[in-house]
């Protein structure tokens, strides 16, 4: 649910103007709480936030104003006051009072860093591409005859069109770079021949068969697949191959694209476990408080648990809704970087992440 909330807060920054968002903009705000007799302290820090809360909803109250069309609007206004703290500096009270209505009014003036919520933009914006366009890698099955190869080659640049044309994001595979694909579309293009005679004529049929299997990069397991098969007569062989390989092509799309978009809804939303390794850590205690800011504010958060500590390194047990990518997005946003810590990202292999606090 939170990963599904954070998502809505994307879509709701997408459309935030550039006009607001080009440079900073100094705001008063006003925050009121109620208070009961030895109390008054608690409820003027919650005047302070709730003023908070008002200083940055004035600096983009024009943008929220033309997009009440937004879904689920109140919800995902709610994730953008809650992330105050990110983009607010220079927080000055310059009034405060008690009122004979048992309140505490306390007044701020604070700027609204804008620049930082234009860059935490440009990473919602790639967040949210991977959610709408799933990120396809054609691997050609490796156990495929060398003299089938070319066929086999057509054939994925034939898929990758029709992927390209119906939405999806494709890259070039690279054995190296599979941990940062979506999913693998593995290929494989079979050709078996038999002779028949027909009223004495010698005839050579031909059967082509295109497999396509769906997988997850790191683990190799099977998610879907789809299947075609054509028979066609001909001596020329590589060119009976072309011919079947695209009748075979044009007929699996329909069924592997609906199963793609479905195992990519699955998996981007599924809980995965990934193993984040934290350098620079100043204390073991320093190492605790970030294991439960991981699982404090970090959407898509199922779990955080520290395994390890030594020598100013930890290591952390995460189970999370999303890709690595997604995580480490998150907690490279100018919010996060401020209220927390700043990550600088050495590696990600598969699952594993490697940051250092800088």
């Amino acid at each position: 649910m939170k990963f599904k909330l954070f998502s809505l807060f994307l879509i709701f920054l997408l459309f935030l103007s550039p006009s607001i968002l080009i440079a900073g903009k100094i705001v008063t705000a006003k925050g009121i709480s109620f208070f009961e007799p030895g109390r008054e302290l608690i409820a003027r820090d919650v005047a302070i936030d709730e003023a908070k809360r008002a200083a940055l909803e004035q600096a983009i109250g024009a943008t929220v104003e033309s997009n009440t069309t937004v879904e689920n609007f109140t919800v995902i206004k709610d994730q953008i006051m809650s992330r105050t703290a990110g983009y607010l500096k220079n927080i000055k009270i310059i009034e405060e009072k008690k009122t004979d209505m048992g309140t505490i009014e306390v007044k701020i003036e604070a700027d609204v860093e804008t620049s930082a919520m234009l860059e935490d933009l440009d990473r919602f914006k790639k967040v949210l591409s991977w959610q709408k366009n799933p990120r396809i890698s054609i691997v050609i099955d490796e156990d495929t005859d060398k003299i089938f190869l070319p066929a086999a080659q057509k054939s994925s640049d034939l898929l990758t069109d029709k992927l390209i044309q119906g939405g999806f994001t494709v890259y070039k595979h690279s054995k190296g770079q599979e941990s940062q694909m979506g999913l693998l579309v593995g290929l494989s293009l079979e050709l078996s021949s038999k002779q028949s005679s027909y009223q004495s004529i010698d005839l050579s049929v031909n059967e082509i068969s295109l497999s396509t299997n769906i997988y997850r990069p790191n683990d190799g397991e099977i998610l879907g697949t789809a299947t075609a098969v054509k028979s066609l007569p001909g001596e020329n062989k590589l060119k009976v191959l072309d011919e079947g390989a695209k009748y075979c092509i044009d007929s699996i799309w329909s069924d592997l694209r609906s199963k793609l978009i479905r195992v990519w809804e699955k998996e981007l939303y599924g809980e995965r476990d990934i193993k984040m390794v934290v350098k620079k850590i100043p204390s073991h205690a320093k190492a605790l408080e970030i294991s439960n800011i991981l699982k404090s504010d970090v959407s898509g958060m199922i779990d955080a648990n520290m395994t390890n500590f030594k020598d100013g390194m930890a290591e952390f047990n995460i189970k999370y809704k999303g890709w690595p990518e997604h995580l480490l997005n998150e907690i490279q946003m100018s919010y996060f970087k401020k209220k927390y810590f700043n990550p600088a990202v050495e590696s990600v292999d598969g699952n594993t992440i490697i940051i250092r606090i800088n």
